[in-house]
């Protein structure tokens, strides 16, 4: 199975008035100039056209199975890549590529809930679009088939408008076989010595050192920009209520509970 590094991160202006798990949310969020969502959202259709795009069944994810979770009956795998995606050399599923994006992902739904698992995430950082942009798409073109009730191949090949996308977010987004030295130490240091798993809480001390990695900065930008696309504000807005992260196998794999 695939893993890779999330380097999507996208920016919102901090609102005081906000509650303080929310403010706290955006203190450890990376700022950066963008366009609005739905700007976004279009500019990365564009972007990807002329590239190349798979959606298939999946039967298994190291993520789902090492925090017990079963593999949802509808479970699908949604692969997108630039027309210039060139992985890389030496260390394709570990490294970042050599040229171009590509943003693969699975997305599930069961009896238990919707959920989604973050594999590979990479893009240049010039772009004007982040990675929330392209789970945005991908989850609403999952959800379109799992209502239409069947398997569609060509999914992701319809353009998803802002009008098109679901009005909730996947209940758990888990982040896949977590790489990079600096994130496994940070993820490392938060679990109790002689544990394999610790769980947190909105505001609490570990969720805020699990917010300020990268995979937690992306993770909160995926919520924010849904938030933005379906004009949410205040007791409407989604957020990351808590989750967990776990040591398996040598690998470590986060889950982000999300509730609106």
């Amino acid at each position: 199975m695939r893993s890779g590094r999330a380097q999507a991160l996208g920016g919102a202006g901090i609102d005081t008035a906000r509650r303080p798990s929310e403010q706290a949310a955006r203190d450890v969020t990376v700022q950066r100039a963008l366009p609005p969502a739905d700007e976004r959202l279009g500019t990365y259709l564009e972007t990807m056209g002329k590239g190349g795009r798979s959606v298939s069944e999946a039967r298994r994810s190291p993520a789902l199975t090492a925090f017990g979770r079963a593999i949802p009956q509808n479970l699908v795998d949604m692969d997108e890549q630039s027309a210039d995606y060139t992985p890389d050399s030496d260390s394709p599923q570990s490294k970042p590529p050599e040229a171009g994006r590509r943003f693969a992902n699975l997305y599930g739904r069961d009896d238990d809930g919707s959920l989604a698992v973050m594999m590979e995430n990479y893009r240049s950082r010039e772009e004007k679009y982040t990675a929330s942009e392209a789970f945005i798409h991908q989850w609403s073109r999952a959800v379109a088939m799992f209502n239409a009730g069947g398997f569609d191949k060509g999914a992701l090949k319809v353009p998803t408008k802002p009008e098109d996308v679901p009005d909730r977010l996947p209940d758990s987004i888990f982040r896949q076989n977590v790489s990079g030295d600096a994130a496994k130490e940070t993820l490392g240091a938060l679990i109790p010595e002689g544990a394999d798993t610790v769980t947190f809480q909105e505001n609490d001390a570990i969720y805020q050192s699990v917010l300020k990695t990268v995979n937690g900065k992306s993770t909160m930008n995926i919520v924010h920009t849904f938030n933005q696309i379906k004009h949410l504000a205040g007791d409407r807005e989604f957020r990351i209520s808590g989750g967990a992260i776990k040591r398996a196998q040598g690998n470590f794999q986060l889950r982000f509970d999300v509730t609106g």
